[in-house]
């Protein structure tokens, strides 16, 4: 009854290791992925080396950098608490195990005793003759026989509770090493955190004394923001007032197809360039240096390297390629009642008209090499006139 009790003690307690497992494991890849970001990061930088005077991007990357940096810090010590649990319970686990192959060897002892006791056919053939009665007599020969059979059953017992145990104490050992090293990883990272702090606070020092600068820099990209915004919304005026020349109501039933699915893949969307960082996010956030200011952003900005490829969201039809100063290149697909806009391109690869696939390679990111190689994306997501922060569509 003991040794059921403890199958299903340990049933339970597998099970409870398996969520972890599998916590641990999506702990795991977030790690490796932010690793992965952080190391982009350090090519993005080296990037931007050619200049050494402090830009509004470099502080952007920074600040980008030491937010993935921190999130790396509160991945491993998540990964650290899980790793304390698993550890405790694998020494409440020995412990357990350890008494219960003690309480086994015991118990084989007295059978073994009893074995010793009745250690030839005559003793036992004694006994059983010895019997009161013959119901007595068939009790004693299912005892002898029971007593072969429980021994055989407990023999195996103590093998697994002995194989157990030592699979349980490399597997505690395992995990110790696992949490000695992610301690060590936990804290060169809080170091390389402390100092990145340090070169934001400076990069920011140093950009704030040219805050006349920043003010009309900052003056232009709002007019080149409300350039493309004014550029979207006549384009979606224009279709308005053609289907309505065409007596056309809504969107066609292949349009609403392509609409529901783009919907359906919020979330889930691939990168507009195979690899980036996000360094301007949607809506209003506060001026990186000017304080009391705020800049209102209807996409997201996503660095990349030299050379980036732009790719589409997702199928749909070009609507318009647009040219707009001081963002260059640009163009707007549409997918059903959903406009993806993709804008400072060098070169566009499609015409107006042309339908594309998902992921299709639809333009070159411009480098601005009085920018310091500064490679920018901007992407814009809108269900008709109404705009949608791309973070919450395109795959994490």
């Amino acid at each position: 009854m003991r040794f059921v009790f403890i199958l299903l003690f340990l049933a339970n307690l597998f099970g409870f290791f398996k969520l972890n497992g599998q916590s641990r494991t999506e702990l795991e890849r977030q790690r490796r992925e932010s690793l992965e970001q952080l190391e982009l990061t350090n090519v993005l930088l080296k990037q931007t080396e050619t200049t050494r005077r402090a830009t509004t991007q470099k502080v952007n990357l920074i600040s980008q950098r030491i937010s993935i940096r921190q999130g790396l810090i509160e991945n491993i010590n998540r990964e650290i608490r899980l790793l304390d649990e698993r550890i405790s319970e694998n020494e409440i686990l020995i412990r357990e195990l350890t008494n219960d192959l003690k309480n086994a060897r015991e118990e084989y002892g007295r059978i073994i005793y009893y074995a010793y006791k009745f250690r030839n056919n005559s003793n036992k053939l004694i006994y059983i003759l010895a019997s009161e009665n013959i119901n007595q007599a068939y009790r004693r020969i299912k005892y002898f026989q029971q007593i072969g059979q429980y021994r055989k059953r407990q023999i195996l017992a103590i093998n697994d509770l002995t194989n157990l145990i030592t699979e349980t104490i490399i597997e505690l050992q395992n995990e110790r090493n696992d949490k000695i090293n992610l301690l060590r990883v936990q804290r060169s990272e809080t170091i390389a955190l402390n100092q990145e702090r340090g070169t934001f606070n400076r990069e920011v020092n140093q950009l704030s004394r040219r805050e006349r600068e920043l003010r009309d820099e900052l003056r232009r990209q709002q007019r080149i923001s409300q350039q493309l915004e004014k550029a979207i919304k006549d384009l979606i005026a224009e279709e308005a007032r053609r289907a309505a020349e065409r007596k056309e109501i809504g969107l066609t039933p292949a349009e609403k197809i392509i609409g529901d699915d783009f919907r359906n893949n919020r979330g889930g969307l691939p990168w507009p360039t195979e690899k980036g960082v996000i360094i301007g996010f949607f809506g209003e956030n506060p001026h990186p240096v000017l304080r009391g200011i705020k800049i209102q952003n209807n996409g997201v900005d996503i660095l990349t390297t030299e050379g980036s490829l732009a790719r589409s969201l997702f199928k749909g039809e070009v609507r318009k390629v647009i040219n707009i100063p001081g963002m260059n290149r640009g163009l707007i697909i549409r997918h059903g009642n959903f406009l993806t806009v993709y804008t400072n391109l060098s070169e566009v690869f499609v015409n107006v008209g042309d339908k594309v696939e998902i992921k299709q390679n639809i333009g070159r990111v411009y480098t601005d090499r009085s920018d310091g190689n500064r490679t920018v994306l901007h992407l814009e997501i809108w269900e008709e006139n109404k705009t949608l922060d791309p973070i919450l569509w395109i795959s994490r």
